[in-house]
């Protein structure tokens, strides 16, 4: 099924208001039966889905800002990871904790993570962003896995002594509890922008009681007060609704 944009659910909602200025213009002829497409209960849940879409854009915003704040923590992983392996090489380690880290590292340089204007969810639709998040997200774990697992080492590791303040110990692991706090943060917002998309489709596209299903029911009425034909009918005919 072909999706909808994010700037297509608005202009639902735009075309759905235009669609009530139009019914308003009939006064009292325009009476259904049906209470759901009244001009209030339509009034009502335009209201309901301007508001869900806004949820939408706003979680769309704060997806953004996570990724970008992510993005940038991780820029300085693969350089922090080879002057810690360094560091352990130049120390007196043994050859095996030498090889465990270069192993790690290893890991960490084969996990690539996408970036983030790979993963945003993107103009075109709702579809492609599922995919994108999806395989970009995996990587990220696994680079904050991969990282946590090198902290550990060298918690172990008496013999790493760096002298840099950036390479020592306790830097080591706040610096690996921000990245894990960054990737959180967009694990919480993607899963708010899951939300808020759902609730926004229940809105507009519930079958029969969202605000397009509606909206095309009123049209049919419409057809039947005034005709096929009718300078009425053709004002609300040419409004244009598109479903999910």
């Amino acid at each position: 099924m072909a999706s909808t944009s994010e700037t297509g659910h608005a202009k639902n909602v735009d075309n759905a208001e235009f669609f009530l200025s139009i019914i308003s213009t009939f006064g009292t002829k325009y009476n259904p039966g049906n209470p759901a497409i009244a001009a209030v209960a339509l009034q009502t849940k335009i209201t309901a889905a301007r508001k869900e879409v806004n949820s939408v854009s706003l979680a769309q915003a704060n997806f953004f800002q996570a990724a970008a704040a992510r993005e940038g923590a991780f820029k300085g992983l693969a350089s922090m990871a080879t002057r810690i392996v360094n560091t352990l090489r130049a120390s007196t380690t043994s050859e095996k904790i030498d090889a465990n880290a270069t192993t790690i590292v290893r890991k960490l340089r084969g996990t690539r993570a996408k970036a983030v204007e790979d993963e945003k969810p993107a103009a075109e639709g709702d579809v492609a962003v599922k995919t994108t998040v999806s395989v970009s997200h995996k990587s990220y774990d696994s680079l904050v896995d991969s990282f946590d697992e090198l902290g550990n080492l060298l918690a172990t590791t008496p013999e790493y002594t760096p002298n840099e303040p950036e390479l020592k110990l306790d830097a080591v692991k706040a610096y690996a509890a921000d990245l894990r706090a960054k990737n959180n943060a967009v694990n919480s917002a993607i899963a708010a922008l899951d939300a808020a998309r759902i609730a926004r489709n229940n809105e507009l596209y519930e079958p029969d009681k969202g605000l397009v299903d509606l909206c095309f029911t009123a049209k049919a009425y419409v057809k039947a007060l005034f005709g096929q034909a009718s300078p009425e009918y053709k004002q609300i005919a040419k409004v244009d609704f598109r479903k999910a």
